[in-house]
């Protein structure tokens, strides 16, 4: 149980891993689940009628307006999913959103996965863990240690802009998910200038960001 609340109107680093050294992600598939199950957890509407839409298209029809999920409950400013863990970049919009979000879509995923891989008990090491970030600079920071985690698979050394389960991409080309994700407080930072998003995010070193430090 979190024992600070989340402020409204501010932004938290927030990750988790998955139980021992179990892979949370065994297949492109398993990501793609848990990408739409992170937009879909994001609205105010209940997820579970939604199962049997569960494809390549839910995103974009939720995106395009032709599945109407509510508003959405937090602000998905960044992401990056890694074979055993992931990271959020999210803003609190409303006291407890993130605490709801969150454990929305853990037990979301929770309960596909043991399904699917015919296992029982926890998915998740813990809950989750999140990071208070107190100023705009420590944002950025927080931004480009999540973006720049594909560094640690080395396939994707030198190409983390174009790692498909990373909201860097959107940031520096164009956004695939439209106002599902919100990249305008990070690119207003840089007046909007993508190139400058990326040169700073690639110099940035992930040495540099404690995940440890409560600032």
């Amino acid at each position: 149980m979190r024992k600070q609340p989340f402020i409204k109107g501010e932004f938290y680093h927030v990750y988790a891993h998955a139980v021992g050294d179990m892979d949370l992600f065994r297949s492109d598939a398993d990501y793609l689940r848990f990408l739409t199950t992170l937009f879909v957890a994001n609205g105010k509407r209940d997820i579970s009628h939604l199962d049997r839409f569960y494809d390549r298209n839910l995103v974009s029809d939720i995106r395009d307006g032709k599945i109407n999920i509510g508003g959405q409950v937090i602000d998905i400013a960044g992401f990056c999913f890694m074979p055993n863990h992931f990271h959020l970049l999210l803003r609190e919009i409303k006291d407890g959103n993130i605490s709801l979000f969150m454990h929305r879509l853990l037990v979301s995923y929770s309960k596909h996965y043991n399904l699917k891989y015919e296992r029982r008990g926890h998915v998740f090491e813990r809950t989750f863990d999140a990071k208070y970030l107190n100023n705009d600079n420590y944002i950025m920071r927080a931004l480009a240690y999540i973006h720049l985690n594909p560094k640690d698979l080395d396939v994707w050394k030198r190409k983390e802009h174009k790692y498909p389960w990373s909201s860097f991409q959107d940031y520096v080309a164009e956004n695939r998910w439209g106002k599902l994700l919100g990249t305008d407080f990070a690119l207003d930072y840089f007046d909007s200038d993508k190139k400058e998003f990326k040169l700073f995010t690639q110099s940035a070193r992930k040495d540099s960001y404690d995940l440890n430090d409560r600032n």
